[in-house]
């Protein structure tokens, strides 16, 4: 008569799941044993279902070895399988919830945030090549926005923009020109775009989709972007609004505030989703490396069921002490290989940096610029030849004056009137990038020109007529004039290229001087003059889009922002409203 063994009680399967978890971090209890947290009651009866079944199978004590080990494989592989599978189970329920997370924190932000009727979510690629939008999940729109449109071509044309986005390199097309003017600031803040002027900027390079312009059509005209970095996870969120959104309520530090919030978590959600799956699967390689142990416990003790080993103290105190072993704090490392571990590092985030860059060499494969029409050629023909020809008459005629003090070289405006005629809508040909830029080179020029110059060599560094004192070259003081010029019109956002040219002239030669700053401004606003008469004759131009830029559309530009802005504080240290305030305090 076959006799079954005992059930091993609760505490002995304790201590056998913690001795088998020699490497393991995760959770040493029954759980461990099978793979599931949740139903630790069944995984007990099961275990001892296996058990019993394994002393059964052992009829008589006289059997064999072998079919003992046999029998104990085949209870342990019946349950590492099933536990492999509600393992399994729980892993695609879990990404299924993190899927899920992701998914609702986009929509919240789209839900909750003022005149929000768009949202994707873009991240860089690892080789930084290109941007790609986040699927599943990562776009929402307000089924109120589509049904609200009044043509069923339109709703359909945003349904196909919500569900489907081709790739962008960074700095191209909507995505990428967003993403790039982000990480571009150190501030973290909300960045506003107007998709209008985007359209109209011949400097941005737009995709083969039109995105930009099918948003347009469908009344979306802002754009908000938000940058965020997790880890090796870098993206931005795009919120997008109508054109006819308040900026003021966009722009309030309550809605921008939300938009950063979200950004953050939407971006953490994101980031965490690669971890976790690396995290589940250790726990399911340290789960099996602990099945495998016991079952080598079982193969060497001879034991033939799982009580017989619990009741095994020698085999119980052996795992414990291998299982402390393991988990006891690592030495610390000394200098040399926490130096080699550095060196190591940074070498493979060289080659990791050198290898993306030859994958960039390739290109984009983004199409090149329109070709104008005659007509336009013949118009940019006579506007730029009959500027420059007032230009350089304005020029000869100080440079011969009597005053040396104004000497004004009229090449410097050549590749201004490319751009202002050529490229109109461009931002770099506004008038108050012109004024600004010329008026930064110049002073960079004077500035630098302080410095004592030695010879012109490269790297000759000559004494002057004081032994203790040295000269800077030339070559040096030229480039660093450069240098500092474009640096300064990309901070303060008053790029204008050809203006760079005033850094170089001012600090190469003594006959430019103070003075020369007024003719430059002269020229400058006979540039902008006679470029206002000539481009608005056009049906298709129009000249400046700004002078200061420091408004928006719907606000009324830069007038009616200062307007409302003094509005504003006229209201709020009104004598009614401190009167009313002082009257809050005192309740």
């Amino acid at each position: 008569m076959t006799t079954s063994s005992p059930p091993a009680s609760s505490s002995s399967f304790d201590d056998v799941a913690q001795a088998a978890a020699v490497d393991s971090p995760v959770r040493v209890s029954r759980s461990i044993m099978v793979g599931n947290v949740a139903d630790d009651d069944n995984d007990d009866d099961s275990f001892l279902d296996v058990s019993q079944s394994n002393s059964s199978n052992a009829a008589t004590r006289g059997s064999s070895s072998m079919q003992v080990n046999t029998t104990i494989d085949d209870g342990f592989n019946d349950d590492a399988q099933s536990a492999s599978s509600k393992k399994s189970t729980r892993a695609k329920s879990s990404s299924f919830n993190m899927e899920n997370l992701f998914k609702e924190s986009v929509a919240d932000a789209g839900l909750n945030a003022y005149g929000c009727v768009f949202i994707e979510v873009w991240i860089m690629l690892p080789d930084g090549t290109a941007l790609i939008r986040v699927e599943p999940g990562g776009h929402w729109m307000d089924p109120s926005f589509t049904n609200s449109l009044p043509t069923e071509e339109l709703q359909e044309q945003a349904r196909e923009l919500d569900r489907y986005a081709r790739n962008s390199p960074p700095g191209a097309g909507l995505a990428g020109t967003l993403y790039e003017q982000a990480a571009s600031s150190s501030t973290r803040r909300v960045y506003w775009r107007q998709i209008k002027a985007m359209l109209n900027d011949p400097f941005v390079q737009r995709g083969s989709g039109e995105r930009m312009k099918r948003l347009s059509q469908l009344g979306i005209g802002l754009v908000g972007s938000v940058k965020f970095s997790f880890q090796s996870t870098s993206g931005i969120v795009c919120f997008f609004s109508r054109s006819g959104a308040n900026m003021d309520l966009l722009r309030s530090s309550m809605n921008e505030g939300f938009l950063i919030g979200s950004t953050d978590l939407i971006g953490a959600n994101y980031a965490i989703t690669k971890n976790r799956e690396e995290c589940a699967a250790m726990r399911r390689e340290l789960f099996r490396q602990a099945i495998e142990k016991v079952k080598r416990e079982f193969r060497k003790s001879q034991q033939p069921n799982l009580g017989s080993l619990v009741r095994s103290q020698s085999t119980i105190i052996a795992l414990r002490e291998a299982r402390d072993a393991a988990q006891s704090p690592i030495a610390d490392e000394d200098v040399v290989a926490k130096m080699k571990k550095k060196i190591i590092k940074f070498g493979k985030w060289t080659w990791k940096r050198v290898n993306n860059s030859r994958k960039k060499w390739r290109g984009a494969k983004m199409h090149g610029p329109p070709r104008q029409s005659f007509m336009d050629c013949a118009g940019v023909t006579f506007g730029v030849f009959f500027t420059m020809l007032t230009v350089l008459k304005i020029a000869n005629t100080l440079n011969n004056s009597a005053d040396p003090e104004f000497k004004l070289d009229g090449g410097w405006y050549a590749s201004s009137l490319c751009i202002i005629f050529a490229l109109t809508p461009a931002p770099v040909g506004q008038p108050r990038q012109i004024f600004a830029a010329h008026l930064w080179n110049t002073l960079v020029g004077l500035a630098i020109r302080q410095i004592p110059t030695g010879t012109t060599d490269f790297m000759e560094w000559d004494r002057l007529t004081n032994p203790n004192s040295y000269g800077l070259p030339l070559l040096w003081k030229q480039a660093l004039a450069v240098s500092i010029g474009v640096s300064g019109q990309a901070k303060l956002g008053i790029l204008h290229p050809p203006a760079t040219g005033l850094s170089y002239a001012f600090v190469s030669s003594n006959k430019y001087s103070w003075g020369t700053i007024v003719s430059v401004y002269l020229a400058d606003a006979v540039v902008v003059g006679l470029a206002m008469l000539m481009l608005n004759l056009s049906n298709k131009k129009q000249y400046p889009l700004y002078w200061l830029g420091f408004g928006w559309e719907d606000t009324g530009g830069t007038i009616g922002s200062v307007h409302a802005k003094v509005k504003s504080a006229k209201t709020l240290f009104s004598p009614r409203s401190m009167k009313v305030k002082g009257d809050d305090n005192n309740v």
